[in-house]
């Protein structure tokens, strides 16, 4: 019996330890039962401890990649992970221009777990004038979010205003991940539309390896959109799932990883 899959589409960097990145998404997707494509942006020589070196695709070849999978594929759902430079995010953002039927989860990567940079500085204009008003939907953390707002967040009481503040700068619906926020129980992320605040909590897991959490989250999202969910259902969707790779981790070695096929709890 022949499965009708939804297409999705992920592009981002590879993360040579399988955790984050291009590897992450492809996992959740197979997980979420949609078939992942992928246009690679950078590659990266990293592991859990941190990147130790960033080699970027041409903007041509990263244009090439789009080309050959949008005229194969009919890509129903798309996110966006390391975009490292303008020149990459200029060509992405042609792309969702020219195909505007393609829903877009834009993850705004900056900066890894480990602490290494992974957008170029002068990346960050052509990120908010050029690709964000194509989303769908953004998905910053509170760093992200900072840096996106120019205004720190640090507190729980901060999270449905500033969400809502950064809708009313870039005019897309935003989802702020407020996992990092100190001394918290619950990990709270809040989804604001443009109409409506959604929030989705979960209790927070102490002591869990987070590398990939968020491209795993984004990667979720993108794949309930391609199976046809609206923004607040599949969000919700996306939390549960996350919340159960975190729980249900798996050992990799020195540490452990998410385990992106979960065994459900009822």
């Amino acid at each position: 019996m022949t499965k009708d899959l939804p297409i999705t589409l992920t592009i981002a960097g590879s993360d040579s330890g399988g955790g984050a990145g291009v590897q992450a998404d492809l996992k959740t997707f197979s997980s979420l039962a949609s078939f992942g494509t992928t246009v690679f942006t950078c590659l990266t020589a990293q592991n859990p401890d941190g990147v130790s070196g960033i080699f970027e695709i041409s903007p041509d070849f990263v244009s090439a990649q789009l080309k050959a999978v949008a005229g194969y594929f009919p890509i129903k759902a798309a996110k966006t992970g390391m975009l490292y430079s303008a020149e990459i995010i200029k060509t992405v953002a042609e792309f969702f221009y020219e195909n505007p039927d393609i829903q877009l989860v834009l993850d705004p990567v900056m900066v890894a777990t480990s602490g290494a940079k992974l957008l170029k500085d002068d990346a960050i204009l052509s990120l908010t004038n050029d690709l964000i008003p194509l989303a769908k939907l953004i998905t910053p953390n509170l760093d992200e979010a900072s840096l996106l707002l120019g205004e720190k967040i640090h507190q729980y009481d901060q999270l449905v205003p500033m969400a809502e503040k950064l809708f009313q700068k870039y005019n897309v619906p935003i989802l702020l991940k407020g996992g990092h926020l100190p001394n918290a129980t619950e990990a709270t992320d809040v989804l604001f539309d443009g109409k409506s605040s959604y929030l989705f909590s979960k209790p927070f897991l102490k002591g869990k390896n987070t590398h990939g959490t968020g491209c795993t989250y984004s990667a979720a999202i993108t794949s309930f959109l391609a199976h046809g969910k609206n923004l607040p259902e599949a969000v919700g969707s996306a939390k549960e799932y996350l919340h159960l790779t975190l729980e249900d981790e798996i050992k990799t070695g020195p540490i452990n990883h998410l385990n992106h096929f979960p065994e459900p709890t009822n």
